[in-house]
């Protein structure tokens, strides 16, 4: 019984031991669950702190701190690949992504992805053991909400759009804002609660009213352009994708992906995640959108043939899958992508906009004005102030003695002056033409294919001095495009008309051996070209198909009747006896076989030297077949090198008949007859050199920057113009002796850039990172150059950001490009860019036109309002009659002059410099010119004309004017009329001969008069408040002063359309309908505020009569031919920018 009690008790133990050893293993499995999140949330925290956008050593240092294969440990957190006991954070894998994807040559590849030092194999078992993925199940759905707490969601979120009250903000944070604002407050309080005159409220009113315009129309336009650009993005984001989990295919959204994720693409699929391809696959995908260039990437473990990369393993979001199908594992997701990493990159960048360069200018000039106009007040001021001594020492009229009620608000007149006079030299309207300018030029921008989300950009642009411009896209059509033909003599595609036999054999090869996903769409519209589906390569042969069979004839692309579709129909896919023979990488050429009658045809089409050599026959340009002898060999590879000469791509099109269906592709491949050769590019567009001709001609250097190796870049460069004749020793660079030469430890040498730059026109197999340096060494070079550059993949983001502009392309480019961009092309044509470049520079002339009127308007009133101050005691012209001068006139003078559109032109002069000044000789001259005579005319009217009458006297009997002395031209108008100067001022000449009341003295009888037995000082108590002015009385002396001042305005906005010192100042001028409308609506409101009744009251006006209109017309007129003087005048005798 013990025995067996025993063996109870040992049995129950060992159950208790396995029921321990069960709860220890999943307690050390739960331990080391929590001991890999540590690492991995240690190594992110690492990863966080020291991960930078770019560079591959960081990277490499940071994937060889991981455990080595032998099991050592290289630092704390370190990570192991495989399965439970490790993995890969998100940075980690984010970086890994990145490290395949900057080096994209065999050679890098090798040396920083395949380097032993870093232990790590870059295969898909490894990813696939670290992430604890199953290749042929995919993961469980319980692992998703864990996966994504990890790794991230597929999102990468939109910055929130800024608010229209930001906008606002942001835009009265302009220095001139801020001191119009101030300006209006100081005259709000000085008229309001100092003056306390009922009119006071006006300037500052319409200061303020000014600023809220010019930060509205900024703001809104802002606001609009930024929503227009969301709309745009917001086409894309969804998508729907086939997904591998559980061993079941599922179909989700693309948001719900999540790293370990099994993703099955095929041809057709936009790739929404990055990811490493697993398994066997024939994937070809498009990287067009990342890397600008057109080739094809072939998809698998990396394998190289020589210095070319063969395949490659990494798939990058927003890639496009061409040909083949394959599966994916999701390794980022969201914004750990390549993508999402650039627009992190972007939104961690500076995200203020630095100031234009004419903003810049306008500013500083602003400033000038600004303590100009303090200075001329103050002395203003000081000057009145000494007058005003020097009258109490000489005893004048009203200064005999010091009166409180009189001389205190004489002295705060003075200073009111002097503000008066600030204000008036501030350039109020400026900041309107800026904004009006701008947006008006944006809106007509849109209609040459330019959508402008920064306003700024638009002035800037026409200040370009270089454009760094993408090839593929850009300056080429980016559509593969047969150019030549050769079939015993070399033909242009275009038009080329071949004899029936000949053609009907070439446009059979062309339609036959191509993939049937290859289709031609309808253009889009407004254009003629068909939209590539597919292969470009076949797709260009399709075209040429078409041309060939159209016979010279346009091509309806809409149309079921098609050469092309004519052939797919007559050979379908599903043919008896077709079978195709795909191309592979060692073969170079792909051929298909198809029934003909009796026997079979074998078309093959491939690279030209491999094909060649396969053929024993050929056609001639007759339709014949020859021999393929040895002669007709080496001219055939004359032809080759001539081609590749020309930077075509040479495929040479053949075909073999035969009795019996061929199954071995060896043997299917032999004694072929060679149609002929097509020399295949991406063309160069029709307009780009004449676009380049006009850049040259501007003084605007375009500089090419492209993927493509040195020798394709240099051809595509001379058909372009950009490289004229042989290229020179310096113009052609690739990217790594560019980077090796200019920035040796990864930041750019200034230094060496300097000596190289002026000579580089071109630069191949060129980085993201070379077109940032680029960019940044022509900003900072001993010639400072204001850089345009256009971009429209992902990696032109940083580049994009640093220009002075930069340009994403509308059609082919990623949402990062456009976001780090100023301005989209909407039709991706490097013609727009150049359209921009001329409406930039007739911003620049628009807001100089309205400059030079606007300043003319000031000097004049500043003068007006100093001669009104410190010699008449009150300004000639009312506060009203100064609001429908400084901004009523100042805004429909906006409106004329800064809507001028562009012409052709503006391209025949060179770009301004940076540090130039915004005013020119030309301009400066013809400022101060008719500034000068308006002066004098004015100057004359307010002091010469107009009749002094003492009160109750009749105007016959008044003294006559001196303008009437010295011509005997009195009695009669339009001069027959009273003076509306202060009568302190006009009896003050009079003062000796008794003109002026005498001071009230009780014992002198000579001061006062007695009337039944009542004193009766002969100088009323408030006679000298009114000789100081301010009576109040309309006049028609200082209407006609008010009329000849705003009609020389008037003429000289005619004048003030040209600042190149043009003779004729009316060109053009019919062709600008707004100012015509704004020009004469102006006079009309003139004449309506001097003769309509009531509205002429208010402005302090009376009607005037038909000869004085027409003096002030003749006079307002005179600004017109006096220009034609001012003309002969040399610009040199002045100061200014040349």
């Amino acid at each position: 019984m013990a025995k067996t009690g025993d063996k109870d008790e040992l049995e129950q133990l060992r159950a208790e031991n396995e029921a321990l050893q069960t709860k220890c293993q999943a307690l050390s499995k739960k331990v080391s669950n929590l001991q890999w999140q540590l690492a991995l949330a240690r190594s992110s925290k690492k990863s966080a702190a020291m991960m930078t956008v770019t560079g591959t050593r960081h990277t490499r240092a940071r994937l060889s701190s991981f455990h080595r294969d032998d099991g050592t440990d290289t630092g704390e957190g370190a990570l192991s690949p495989r399965g439970d006991s490790g993995g890969f954070s998100r940075d980690d894998l984010s970086d890994i992504v990145r490290l395949t994807f900057d080096n994209s040559t065999a050679a890098d590849v090798k040396a920083n992805v395949q380097d032993n030092s870093m232990k790590i194999k870059f295969e898909a078992q490894t990813f696939l053991d670290a992430l604890d993925v199953n290749m042929d199940k995919g993961i469980d759905e319980s692992e998703v909400e864990k996966r994504q707490g990890m790794y991230g969601k597929n999102v990468i979120p939109l910055q929130e759009q800024t608010s229209l009250f930001e906008l606002m903000l942001e835009a009265l944070k302009d220095p001139t804002l801020i001191f119009l604002c101030f300006a209006a407050v100081v005259s709000l309080i000085i008229g309001v609660f100092v003056e306390q005159d009922p009119m006071g409220w006006l300037e500052g009113t319409a200061i303020l009213t000014a600023v809220f315009v010019v930060v509205m129309v900024g703001s809104v336009n802002d606001y609009q352009k930024e929503s227009q650009f969301r709309a745009l993005n917001a086409k894309k984001d969804d998508m729907q994708v086939v997904v591998l989990r559980e061993g079941v295919k599922k179909t989700m959204s693309c948001h719900d992906l999540v790293v370990g994720d099994i993703v099955i693409l095929s041809g057709g699929d936009i790739v929404s995640c990055d990811g490493y391809v697993v398994g066997r696959n024939d994937l070809a995908l498009s990287e067009k959108m990342l890397t600008g260039e057109p080739i094809l990437k072939k998809k698998g473990e990396y394998s190289f043939e020589g210095d070319k990369i063969v395949t490659a393993p990494t798939i990058f979001a927003g890639t496009f899958v061409q040909e083949g199908e394959g599966r994916m594992l999701v390794m980022a997701v969201g914004t750990a992508t390549y993508q999402g990493t650039m627009n992190r990159k972007m939104d961690e960048a500076d995200a203020e906009h630095s100031r234009s360069v004419l903003q810049v200018k306008l500013d500083d000039m602003t400033n000038q004005i600004t303590q100009g106009g303090a200075a001329f007040a103050i002395f203003t001021v000081v000057i009145l102030a000494i007058r005003m001594a020097w009258s109490f020492h000489s005893g004048l009229c009203c200064k005999e003695v010091w009166d409180h009620h009189v001389h205190w608000s004489e002295l705060l007149g003075f200073l009111i002056s002097g503000v008066t006079i600030f204000v008036v030299a501030v350039p109020e309207g400026l900041p309107l033409a800026v904004t009006i300018a701008l947006a008006f030029s944006v809106k007509k921008m849109l209609k040459d294919q330019n959508l402008v989300r920064h306003l700024s950009a638009c002035e800037t642009m026409g200040g370009a001095t270089t454009i760094c411009s993408d090839k593929t896209g850009t300056l080429t059509t980016s559509k593969m495009t047969v150019v030549k033909i050769f079939c015993g003599k070399v033909f242009d595609a275009e038009g080329a008309v071949l004899p029936d036999k000949l053609s009907e054999v070439f446009i059979q090869a062309a339609v036959i051996n191509t993939m049937s996903k290859t289709q031609l769409s309808p253009p889009l519209e407004g254009l003629k070209e068909p939209q590539y589906q597919g292969n470009d390569t076949e797709c260009g042969l399709l075209v040429m198909a078409n041309n060939l069979g159209a016979k010279g004839k346009p091509v309806d692309y809409k149309s079921e009747d098609q050469e092309y579709k004519r052939i797919r129909r007559q050979f379908p896919e599903d043919a008896e006896g077709r079978k195709q023979f795909t191309f592979s990488s060692d073969r170079k050429r792909m051929s298909t076989r198809i029934k003909d009658g009796k026997g079979y045809k074998i078309f093959c089409k491939g690279a030209a030297e491999m094909v060649v050599d396969l053929c024993t026959e050929r056609y001639v340009e007759d339709g014949s077949v020859q021999p393929f002898d040895a002669k007709a060999k080496q001219e055939t590879m004359d032809i080759i090198n001539r081609f590749a000469d020309e930077a075509l791509r040479t495929i040479c099109l053949a075909v073999r008949s035969v009795d019996t269906a061929i199954d071995d592709v060896k043997e299917a491949e032999q004694k072929l007859t060679m149609i002929g050769l097509v020399g295949i590019e991406d063309p160069v567009r029709k307009e780009v050199p004449e676009a380049i001709k006009a850049c040259r001609r501007a003084g605007i250097v375009v500089r090419m920057v492209t993927g493509d190796n040195m020798k394709t870049a240099a051809a595509i460069a001379k058909k372009c113009g950009i490289i004229e004749g042989e290229a020179e020793p310096g113009n052609v660079w690739d990217g790594k002796t560019f980077r090796d030469t200019v920035a040796k430890t990864g930041k750019l040498d200034q230094a060496e850039f300097d000596k190289i730059w002026e000579k580089l026109l071109v630069m191949g197999r060129s980085t993201p990172l070379d077109k940032h340096h680029l960019v940044s060494g022509l900003q900072a070079a001993n010639k400072k150059q204001t850089v345009a550059v256009t971009g429209d993949g992902t990696n032109d983001a940083p580049a994009l950001k640093k220009a002075d502009v930069g340009f994403a392309m509308g059609i082919q480019g990623t949402d990062v490009a456009k976001n780090a961009s100023d301005v989209i092309i909407m039709d991706d044509n490097f013609v727009s860019i150049v359209k921009a470049v001329l409406w930039g520079r007739c911003v620049y002339d628009n807001i100089c036109r309205f400059l030079q009127f606007q300043l003319t308007v000031n000097i004049t009133a500043i003068f007006v309002a100093c001669l009104g101050s410190a010699v008449l005691t009150e300004s000639p012209l009312t506060a009203i009659q100064m609001l429908w001068v400084n901004l009523i006139m100042d805004s429909f003078a906006s409106l004329a002059l800064a809507t001028e559109d562009p012409n052709d032109s503006l391209l025949n002069r060179k770009p301004y410099s940076r540090e130039r000044n915004v005013l020119s000789k030309t301009m400066v001259k013809n400022m101060l010119l008719h500034a000068a005579w308006q002066l004098v005319v004015l100057v004359t009217l307010i002091l010469f004309v107009g009749d002094v009458c003492q009160p109750g006297q009749d105007i016959c009997d008044c003294v006559r004017s001196p303008l009437s002395d010295v011509t005997g031209y009195h009695g009669t108008k339009p001069f027959y009329i009273p003076s509306g100067r202060p009568a302190g001022f006009d009896l003050a000449a009079t003062a000796d001969s008794g003109a002026c009341p005498p001071l009230f003295d009780e014992k002198n009888t000579s001061t006062w008069t007695k009337v039944k037995g009542v004193v009766t000082p002969k100088r009323a108590e408030d006679y000298c408040k009114h000789a100081r002015g301010g009576g109040g009385d309309t006049t028609q002396h200082y209407t006609m002063v008010f009329n000849v001042f705003v009609l020389m305005q008037l003429f000289n906005e005619i004048n003030s359309r040209k600042i190149h010192n043009e003779f004729n100042v009316f060109n053009g001028i019919t062709k600008n309908y707004l100012f015509l409308i704004i020009v004469i609506g102006t006079l009309l409101g003139q004449v309506a505020l001097i003769e309509a009744p009531g509205i002429n009251t208010a402005f302090g006006c009376q009607g005037l009569t038909l000869d004085q209109w027409l003096v002030c017309l003749a006079l307002g007129a005179s600004c017109i031919p006096l220009n034609l003087f001012f003309r002969l005048i040399p610009c040199s005798l002045f100061p200014g920018a040349d």
